[in-house]
Formats: structure tokens, sequence, C-alpha cells
């Protein structure tokens, strides 16, 4: 397992940290599915080969793999990953739509109207006609080099390092990066579709993110340190955020927000 060995932590522990009762974990031992060590004790004590094997139970399971066929041997961990991840994706892609049907809802309520019999039972049934829905968005910046870029978007600001596609010349001509559950691609400048940095248009931007963080004060201060050219400190705006804005190292701004409790801003 390629992560930090985790050694001696007890069933209050593991259940705790990972959602998984400790009348089932101790169902998947007598199952022969887990086989935690016990200390001088009698206690079981779960080590990271155990995290492993338990991980790869749950996701068999979350899959909808029949108790009496999980095999915690069986596939590799990458490929159990990917599955899993593949779920979640549709998952989210499901919430998505369903979310979006009661928006609508909610736009036609704070209209004055009501919601149809069908949009109704679209609530009800999560159930809706099928037609094309918007699940999720990817936001693309130009950038004249890409890979310098996507290496100062993660120390910078912290941002989730994805990959980094070249071509045949060797040059990074798209990179992938993370904010939360959201991606940012970085293209390299293409004059024949008129996409352009702004390094190439005078500092002319016409694309600014906004990304949500836990602590704007704190990523702030993060990126100030690292070099950051601040357009404008934190600060709590009237529309409910406090928010701070910086430029990158090719002059796309940014802003780092946080919503305001209720009634703080002016």
């Amino acid at each position: 397992m390629d992560t930090e060995d985790i050694r001696g932590l007890g069933i209050g522990d593991v259940a705790g940290r990972t959602g998984t009762t400790e009348r089932t974990l101790r169902y998947y031992e007598e199952l022969g599915l887990l086989a935690p060590r016990r200390d001088a004790g009698g206690r079981r004590r779960y080590d990271a080969a155990d995290l492993d094997t338990l991980y790869r139970v749950r996701v068999q399971r979350e899959l909808g793999t029949p108790l009496a066929d999980v095999d915690p041997a069986a596939g590799d961990l990458l490929a159990l990953t990917t599955r899993h991840l593949a779920e979640l994706d549709d998952r989210l892609a499901a919430l998505t739509r369903q979310r979006e049907r009661v928006r609508a809802a909610e736009d036609r309520l704070l209209g004055g109207g009501a919601p149809t019999a069908e949009e109704l039972l679209g609530l009800l049934v999560g159930f809706a006609p099928e037609d094309p829905a918007v699940v999720r968005s990817v936001s693309l910046l130009v950038y004249r080099d890409v890979a310098a870029a996507h290496h100062w978007l993660v120390e910078t600001f912290g941002l989730g390092a994805g990959p980094l596609h070249r071509g045949d010349d060797g040059v990074a001509h798209l990179g992938v990066l993370r904010a939360g559950d959201h991606e940012v691609w970085l293209h390299s400048e293409y004059p024949a579709g008129r996409l352009a940095s702004p390094v190439t248009t005078d500092g002319t931007t016409t694309a600014s993110l906004a990304v949500h963080v836990d602590d704007v004060d704190a990523h702030h201060a993060r990126a100030a340190a690292a070099g950051a050219g601040v357009d404008y400190p934190p600060v709590d705006q009237p529309y409910g955020y406090r928010e701070y804005g910086a430029r990158d190292l090719e002059g796309h701004l940014w802003s780092f927000q946080h919503p305001l409790r209720e009634g703080a801003a002016g």
C-alpha cells in the first residue's frame, strides 16, 4: 500500500475514521475478510495492510458485489480506485441532474408560479424525462508557458496537480489542475483560435476564476509569501463573501473566496 504506514490503530479508531461500524469490522473478521493482529492485551490492532484490505472490501461492496463474493485479494488497488472514482462520478452526475430539477422548481415558485405535475414527479422520485443536462464544467485558461504555469499554480495557490500533456516537440500544450471538485485546464496559446495569454495581450484578460477556500486570510498569506501579485487583500464583500484577488505569473486574475455568515457582510 503506497501510503504512510499506519500502525497500532484500535477498532474504535478505524470505525470512527472510516465510517465502518465496529460491529461490521468484527463481522468481516468472522468471515475471514480481515485479520488484524492482537496486542498483548488481546485488543485488535489495524495497520496499513489491514486498511488496504478494508478499502478493497468496502469498494467491492459499494460496487454491488455480494458479500459472499467479495475477494480482498482480487484485482490491483489502482483498478479498484479507478472503478470507485467512476462510480462516484456517476453519482455526482445523477445528483447534479436532480439538483437542477429542484432549482428549476424553486425558480418557478420564486416567480409566483407552481411546479407542473411532471416537475413534482421528478422531485418525488428523482426521475424526469432524460433530456440532455449540464452535469459538469471545466474552466480553461490560456498560457504562453503551460509547464511553468502548472508548476507555479500548484506551488503558489496550492491547486491540485493533474497531468501535463506534451506534444511530439516535448512542449506542454495542455495541463490539468484541480480546485476542489473542479478541473482547470491550462491551454497553450493558439493564434488560429484567437486564444492568447495576458502576456501577449499587454495584460488584457477576459477570463477570471473564483475559487472557494476554507480560510481566505491564510490562503492570502501563503500566496503573498510565495510571490503572487495581490490585486486586493482579503475583504468582506457586500455580496456575501470574504475574498482577495491575485494575479498569476502570466496575469490571469484569481479570486479566492469563502462565504460569510448570514448578515456579516455590509
